[in-house]
């Protein structure tokens, strides 16, 4: 497989991962340690919007990536090597920064296993995704 379709793959597995993660907080409560309280939002909720910002961001570093990559092609291993690590630096981080919500939050839902599980997959495909010397 191509490390272009491994690291759409891998896109592909971050954004199911971040949906199990918002399906798993929508019925969390504002305040568990006082459920009469039921003014603002739940922290699993704001951190879900700030990881989907924070996703967006790496799914477009990522791109670039392949695009710059795909030009970079006769370049030299260490040349390409840069150019992966840098634009797929912030999707691996954005992946742990999901396992670390969902396994302080949500952990016991089925959502929350699922979304694990699609984060962790993601970063194998990244991983497996670097560019091997020709």
């Amino acid at each position: 497989m191509r490390q272009y379709q491994r690291l759409l793959i891998a896109v592909l597995l971050f954004i199911s991962a971040w949906f199990c993660l918002l399906s798993a907080g929508i019925g969390m409560p504002e305040n568990p340690s006082d459920l009469s309280d039921t003014r603002g939002l739940p922290a699993v909720m704001i951190y879900t919007v700030a990881l989907q910002a924070i996703g967006l961001l790496a799914i477009i570093f990522t791109g670039v990536g392949m695009l710059v990559s795909a030009k970079l092609k006769s370049k030299s291993h260490g040349v390409r090597l840069l150019v992966f690590c840098s634009s797929n630096l912030l999707l691996l981080l954005a992946a742990f920064a999901g396992i670390f919500v969902i396994s302080s939050y949500v952990a016991e839902t089925l959502s929350g296993i699922s979304g694990i599980s699609l984060y962790i997959a993601t970063i194998a495909v990244v991983t497996t995704a670097v560019p091997k010397r020709s």
